[in-house]
């Protein structure tokens, strides 16, 4: 249900974001990652307007990476590639980024629905 997804975006910090990606990009930082808090990936939405032979990887920014969501090489013009994770999201690690990784050749736009939750208690006041 949306509101389930929007819910949690009000209630933790949203980290939502959306962009334009060009045939010359390579790896891109969608989301960067807070010390102290988990990424949680609800929904990824890509639109290709230039299809090329490279697939495109989200993942983390983690030395061995884990990966989220693949779009095969030569996805093709004007697809659309959805991958939802649920309400409750894909959990990236703490501080980690959300990296679309790619070589050159592919074009479109992304959209990423995303929040941060805290992974510790957070002291708020004066003598935080």
């Amino acid at each position: 249900m949306p509101g389930d997804y929007a819910r949690r975006r009000i209630i933790y910090r949203d980290a939502s974001t959306t962009r334009n990606f060009a045939t010359t990009d390579g790896n891109l930082t969608l989301i960067t990652g807070k010390t102290n808090y988990t990424l949680y990936i609800q929904r990824i939405i890509v639109m290709i307007s230039t299809s090329a032979a490279q697939n495109i990887t989200f993942q983390d920014s983690a030395g061995s990476p884990v990966y989220v969501a693949k779009i095969p090489a030569s996805p093709g013009v004007d697809t659309r590639w959805d991958f939802d994770f649920g309400p409750e999201g894909k959990a990236l690690g703490d501080g980690l980024n959300l990296v679309m990784a790619m070589t050159a050749g592919n074009a479109g736009h992304v959209e990423v629905n995303a929040f941060f939750q805290p992974d510790a208690v957070i002291t708020v006041g004066p003598n935080a």
